[in-house]
This record gives C-alpha cells, structure tokens and sequence, in this order.
C-alpha cells in the first residue's frame, strides 16, 4: 500500500485555547483508519485542516508525499487534490433538489445552457450506486435526517477521489443503509481509495476500519490495529478512565398521569396513536428510521399540525398550535437535529440558554444581572464546556452543543420533556452525562420524559415503559426489564 496522506505535528489553536497538539496522523491507499475521540477531542479540527476549512498554526501536510503550503491550503485545493469530506452536519442547499445539490460542484452545461437531462441523469446514476432509491427531483427540505445524510454520501462518491473522510456516516441512518454504506466502503478500498472515518459507534471499529488512532484532549494517545482491538482498553484511551455501564437499576413506580395523547393521527406520517405518561416517568418510543417517532414528537410539540386527536396535560384538554403554546404548558423539546432545530449557531451560549425563559427575567426592565447569573448556573450544573458563557454555540463539540439545548428547557422549568435521538453523534463519556441528566430530571417525581431513540440497547436501558412504533403506529408496549433486543426489534422489522 502506497502512503496517501501525512499530516506531522499539527497544532491548532482557537482563542488562545489548544485544540490540537503536535497530533501525527496518517493514511494509506485501500485503508480504512478509524479517528475516534470524545467530543472536543480535536478530531473535527483535524479534518478541517485536512479538507482546506481550517489554517494550521504548525505543522506538515505530505499529499501523496508531496509537502502542500498549509498557510494557502483552502476547501478548492482539497477538492483539487480528490479529497472529499462528509461532514456529521449537512452542507445541502434546502430549496434546491436532490440533482441540483448534487452537481453544484460542476454543473453540466453547453454553451452557457444548463444541461437538465444530463443532470437528472447523473444523479440517478449517483443515488443508484449506494442503493438509494429517491426521486432526484425533491427538494432537499423536504427529506428526513436519513434521507439528507445518504444524500451526502451519494454527492461524495459521485466525485472523482483520492481520499474521503466520513463523519459520522451512519449516525442518522438505518441498520439496511449502513450495511449498503460498508458494502460501499469495501468496493472503494478495492480501488485504493483512502477512507478516514469517524464514529462514535464503538461496535462499527471492526466492521470497517484497519487501523485506529485515538485522539483525547487535542492528543494522539495511541494508533492501534483493528486485530488487537479491546473495547476497554479503546475506551480508556478516549476518556482517560473507566466507563461505567448504563444499567437499568432505577425502579418507578408513580402512577399519577402526567399527560395523555388520544388518538392523535396526521395523514403523512402517524395513525391512531394513543398513550399516557405518568409524572416522574422515562416512556421510551423506539422504531426504525421513517416509523414516524420524529413526526409524532413535532405534532405533540405544535411543530407540525395535529388534524386529528386529543391531548389531555394534567386532566386539562389542550391543543398546540404552534410550539409557544406547548412551552406554556411546561412542555419542552430537544429535536433529532440539534443544529437546524434547537440552536441558533451565531448566538452565544448565554442567548442560547436564556432563548425560552426571557420573559421570566423581565419586571420594570431587564436584567442582564439575573440573566447571567441562571445561564452561569446551569453551565456549571451541566459541566458545559466552553470558554465563557459569550462563546458562539457553532464552536462547541457535539455533547457541548447538546448539553446547551438541555440547560435551555431546564432553565425554563418545563415540566415534560421530549428528547428525540438526544446522543447522536455524542462519544460514549459524553452519552453516560445525558444519561445523568436525564435521570436528574425526573428523579423527584415531578417532571416526565419521552426518549425517542432508534438504539435498542439505549431504549432498554433508560426507559420504565416502551412503546414500539413501526409504520406510523404503536404497535406494542413492552416492559424493558421483561424483553429483549431481539424481541423488539422483531416488532420494528415485522410491524406486529
């Protein structure tokens, strides 16, 4: 194997703080090296670098051993020199369609005439060759997270390329996808493709990856072959200790009823779905990607429009028509999508915080006072690592990001709590942190929480009830001690 790509003692730094630190990374034709790493870590930065998005402070970049000047090295240097990049978050354009976001990079045309067919016709070609049945001419606002991410990885391999770095590939698509997803990945290694991949999903490393280097507090701590992997000892490498296992040790018992959904139905994504919550309760919701979890959490938020059913919060009827008056009601909600739908990215973490419970801190005037003193509070409650509290949320990692939605509805007080898929793309050390918080939440009885998530180890383990949901409906209610993964997962495959 011929060497593609060295990057040699590469440090970055972001507002005086060190985010990598004479890290060494490197990749070969036909390889697969796995980049792991808590959030924060520093692996996102060393892929910037890598694809022209970020300036090095210090350091080499050999490109099929010829040295690139890093100080000139920008995003069209990168595509130049066949280096694409699928980043965890989407770089789409919403209003133009599938085929258009797929030839943005190199429109087809004659004579100053945009060449339609030609387009249509490739990114047919594009979307067949990773199995992914879709009509090119949707607009790309119009897709699910699974649909946008395998977008993604269809404009990538529609390119001409060297090496790709994917990350967190299959962080928001189904288990059938991500098996096409490494069929993909072992047909590219056979052309001596280069792939560098991240994920936080520990079980993938062998499925895919070659070698693995581990990256902890902006530190190369150790590059391993995938023969001689062990779960612990990866895992001592990324966060510095041992990581306790999540294990369903809490018992619940209330059985006051916090709120109650009647036959609440929506044409385009769910039917007749009909359940309680009780106070103090985790009711998990679990299904497979396009069960319609994530259409049902946005009607009963006022998101999207309930045309049909009844929701019943503390023996009162209530209807939401737009999210305000779901947070009236104390209800609060961490979408699938953290970036797009629960922050503003140019805003600080403060502005972020503070979003819902504004008109709480507002008597005769303002008070910046008051305002700083919650933020500050719930920052170091929740362990939200940032420089101050005036840091642009576009700067924080994955878990920091997410951590700040979830300081949002505490703050406010909201009394229910709808999580959908609140640890994707979130390392295992900062997963056992939400883990904690939300059984902080509820602990007192008071509050109750729907955990939406297609990961059936996590359901069984955080959940008190859970409810599984295929083809728009509920199909079952299980009892997590009473079941297994297996079972469940028969109810999303078989629908019954």
């Amino acid at each position: 194997m011929s060497k593609l790509l060295s990057m040699q003692n590469i440090n970055k730094s972001f507002f005086g703080v060190k985010v990598l630190k004479d890290v060494n990374f490197d990749l070969n034709s036909g390889e697969v090296h796995v980049l792991l790493g808590e959030n924060g870590a520093g692996k996102t930065t060393l892929i910037k670098i890598l694809s022209g998005a970020y300036t090095l402070d210090s350091g080499e970049i050999l490109i099929e051993n010829k040295k690139i000047d890093p100080h000139s090295y920008t995003p069209k240097d990168a595509y130049d020199r066949e280096i694409v990049t699928i980043y965890q978050h989407f770089h789409l354009v919403p209003h133009l369609s599938v085929a258009e976001n797929i030839a943005l990079s190199n429109f087809p045309g004659h004579y100053g005439m945009v060449a339609w067919k030609s387009i249509f016709h490739n990114a047919q070609e594009a979307l067949e060759n990773i199995g992914f049945s879709i009509d090119p001419k949707l607009k790309v606002r119009d897709l699910s997270v699974s649909e946008k991410q395998m977008l993604e990885i269809a404009i990538a391999l529609s390119k001409n390329v060297k090496i790709i770095i994917m990350d967190e590939p299959t962080a928001a698509i189904s288990k059938k996808e991500t098996e096409i997803l490494f069929q993909v990945i072992h047909e590219l290694k056979k052309k001596g493709i280069g792939i560098i991949y991240i994920s936080h999903k520990l079980e993938e490393l062998r499925q895919v990856g070659d070698r693995i280097t581990i990256l902890r507090n902006g530190y190369n701590v150790g590059t391993l072959d995938t023969t001689e992997i062990d779960l612990n000892k990866i895992i001592r490498l990324m966060t510095g200790h041992e990581i306790r296992r999540t294990q369903k040790s809490r018992k619940f018992s209330h059985q006051e009823t916090f709120a109650k959904f009647c036959q609440l139905s929506s044409p385009d994504g769910f039917q007749d779905i009909t359940f309680t919550i009780k106070k103090g309760e985790i009711l998990g919701l679990t299904g497979l990607v396009g069960s319609g979890k994530t259409e049902l959490a946005r009607a009963v938020f006022g998101i999207d429009k309930l045309p049909e059913g009844e929701i019943f919060i503390n023996n009162i009827k209530v209807r939401f028509d737009s999210p305000r008056d779901a947070v009236r009601f104390g209800i609060g909600y961490l979408p699938e999508d953290r970036d797009v739908d629960g922050l503003c990215l140019n805003m600080a973490v403060k502005d972020n915080i503070s979003l819902v419970f504004l008109s709480k801190l507002q008597a005769w005037f303002f008070s910046n006072r008051k305002e700083k003193t919650l933020v500050n509070r719930f920052v170091s409650h929740l362990g939200i690592k940032t420089p101050n509290i005036s840091q642009y949320v576009k700067y924080l990692s994955g878990g920091n990001k997410q951590k700040v939605v979830f300081a949002k509805w505490l703050a406010a007080d909201c009394q229910f709590l709808i999580l959908d898929e609140p640890t994707i793309g979130i390392d295992v050390g900062a997963r056992e942190e939400i883990y904690d918080l939300i059984h902080d939440f509820v602990k007192d009885y008071q509050k109750s929480l729907l955990f939406l998530s297609s990961d059936i180890n996590e359901i069984l383990n955080i959940a008190d009830r859970i409810l599984v949901m295929a083809h728009g409906k509920i199909i079952t209610e299980v009892d997590p001690k009473e079941t297994t993964k297996q079972r469940i997962m028969e109810y999303c495959l078989t629908g019954q």
